[in-house]
């Protein structure tokens, strides 16, 4: 859940950093093309920036073993996770599920429209006569005109050649893009921002194109005189009031603004800095040492449990029942016991995982030499009472110590272990192996 929280708090910083740069730098500019795919460019990387992790490693003093490591060894257990239902995830997918839903329900009503009017097949578009109050508008290659509107004259003329533009554009695209972000996260406030701003490049674009050289006049007029009265039109057309000055200021604007280049180029380098400082995260690594050091317990071992103790201050640092240690060797002319098979873990920390199936049994899941997944239970065994001086030979990197410091193993640091016990472990190890064998191999440097 905290991720969730950061990701999106990661996305809003990098949106509202891309729309402060265009409000800024581009806003208001003639690079209408450059300004909208900056725009397409800034949703797209908001929701894509958060997912990129740039590590930076730190050092720090080392953890102890994993519970899964101690389980295995000790066979201590691992807690058992309760349940959490994440409800402010629910409630938001639930508002997403309700916009997207929305917005599909926008498309079939289109398509609807197109299927009970009658069509006509103009070159590189459909042109669509409608009744609707909201006409003329377009959606991909279909163009809904109104047929109250005369397309001989030359108000009709400008809003055919301006509708067309959208077209050939492809502006449909940018817009269902656009509102597809916005429904996925819709608690971006900048997404909504940079959707209406999109949507104004639009206008700014299809205006340049149908004004063409000349005619500025006489289209700022045709705008004004939509808003103000004209019966085909309603503030929820494209030509709504909020952007009218605009329009007519874009229309009338040609001077190249200061360092014009510059603006366009130094996008590039906000992009970096802003992946680069707000992605970045810590990563602990163990302190490279000259000489690693063996660190002792000092076990006691009783009929019913096994005692582990700091050598130095004698304080106990945990217990595991001695039953669960590995078993004796079988006696002299005894048949010797079916031979388990090799147990090898691949990896550490996040990438083992284990459940508590019931008192007895814990199930793991990680991943063998080859790769594959491994899924295996681990079951404790009745009462084997053993002997004080029994204990299981532990070898680390080859290296055979009688005592294991939890506490100075960084989980982090193991790539495998393998617990040897019968045939195999004495085949190997002789008779130091005939209480069973840990071997631990660690990552190298």
């Amino acid at each position: 859940m905290n991720d969730t929280f950061i990701y999106l708090l990661k996305s809003m910083i990098y949106a509202g950093i891309f729309f402060g740069y265009y409000s800024l730098f581009l806003k208001n500019t003639i690079y209408h093309s450059y300004n909208r795919y900056y725009l397409l460019a800034s949703m797209a990387l908001s929701v894509v920036f958060p997912m990129v992790h740039l590590t930076l490693g730190v050092y720090e003093e080392e953890v102890a073993a994993t519970p899964a490591l101690k389980y295995l060894m000790y066979s201590s257990s691992a807690p058992v996770q309760e349940a959490h239902i994440p409800w402010e995830m629910m409630a938001m997918g639930v508002i997403s599920v309700l916009l997207l839903s929305y917005l599909a329900y926008s498309v079939l009503r289109i398509f609807r429209l197109k299927a009970i009017h009658s069509k006509t097949q103009m070159g590189d578009f459909t042109f669509i006569e409608t009744d609707l109050e909201e006409a003329p508008f377009s959606f991909f290659s279909n163009l809904f005109w109104k047929k109250s509107i005369s397309i001989e004259e030359e108000n009709g003329q400008k809003m055919l050649q301006h509708e067309l533009v959208h077209i050939r554009q492809k502006h449909t695209w940018d817009r269902l893009f656009s509102q597809f972000i916005c429904a996925i996260f819709w608690m971006n406030p900048f997404n909504w921002i940079i959707q209406k701003e999109l949507q104004n490049i639009h206008e700014f674009i299809a205006d340049r194109d149908a004004v063409g050289t000349g005619e500025v006049d006489a289209f700022a007029k045709m705008l004004l005189q939509t808003y103000y009265g004209n019966h085909f039109l309603n503030p929820s057309h494209s030509f709504y009031y909020s952007s009218i000055k605009r329009r007519i200021i874009m229309l009338t604007t040609s001077k190249t603004p200061t360092y014009a280049y510059l603006r366009k180029v130094a996008v590039l380098p906000l992009f970096a800095i802003s992946l680069i400082v707000i992605s970045f995260q810590l990563s602990a690594q163990k302190p490279k040492s000259k000489k690693e050091e063996a660190a002792q317990f000092t076990v006691t071992m009783r009929p019913d449990s096994t005692t582990f103790s700091d050598p130095k201050t004698g304080k106990k640092v945990f217990t595991v029942a001695t039953r669960d240690m590995p078993p004796p060797p079988p006696p002299a002319g005894a048949p010797a016991p079916p031979t388990p098979p090799v147990l090898t873990l691949h990896g550490s920390g996040s990438e083992v995982k284990w459940i508590t199936i019931d008192s007895t049994t814990v199930e793991f899941k990680g991943r063998n030499s080859e790769g594959k997944q491994v899924v295996f239970r681990a079951e404790k065994v009745g009462n084997t009472a053993t002997s004080p001086k029994e204990k299981p030979l532990i070898v680390i990197d080859g290296v055979i110590t009688s005592d294991l410091d939890m506490n100075k193993i960084n989980p982090n640091n193991i790539a495998s272990m393998n617990v040897l016990k019968g045939e195999k472990a004495t085949t190997k190890y002789a008779e130091r192996g005939a209480n069973g064998v840990i071997e631990i191999t660690t990552k190298k440097p």
